[in-house]
């Protein structure tokens, strides 16, 4: 149903959080897949994504281009969605056509190229203009 593509950089400290946090989902067949594409940590980054299971990629448009579900969320790995984002995400998918959706944060407008947020974007929409985002009502807190 869902791929999920986390970006990493030295998140050693934090990528356990962010991952444990996509287990439920994982066992409900929601999340199919996670993508780990790391920018070079020197960390114990890699060894993580590893013990968890996690597919590498060298960059974002090849996790993309390996997804094998519709819809990807891309999610920094500095982020942990609250509990419940599983069903809320399922309900999207299943409801909203080809609309994007974003879990609240911290910042939630202005959208800017590199924020660090968690969308919920049907991968043939992905690059183009994402048109109208729903606010999803689950939260991405920064760990």
């Amino acid at each position: 149903m869902i791929s999920v593509i986390v970006q990493t950089l030295n998140n050693e400290r934090t990528l356990s959080t962010c991952l444990a946090a996509l287990v439920p989902a994982a066992v409900d067949a929601i999340v199919t897949e996670v993508f780990v594409v790391d920018g070079g940590s020197g960390d114990g980054t890699l060894a993580i994504a590893e013990d968890a299971g996690a597919k590498r990629a060298a960059t974002v448009e090849a996790a993309v281009a390996a997804a094998k579900a519709d819809w990807l969320l891309l999610l920094p790995a500095d982020l942990r969605l609250e509990t419940g984002w599983d069903a809320e995400a399922a309900a999207h998918v299943q409801n909203d056509g080809g609309r994007c959706g974003r879990f609240r944060s911290a910042q939630w407008w202005p959208v800017r190229l590199g924020d660090r947020r968690a969308l919920l974007v049907r991968k043939d929409r992905l690059g183009g203009a994402p048109g109208r985002i729903k606010r999803l009502d689950s939260r991405a807190y920064a760990i």
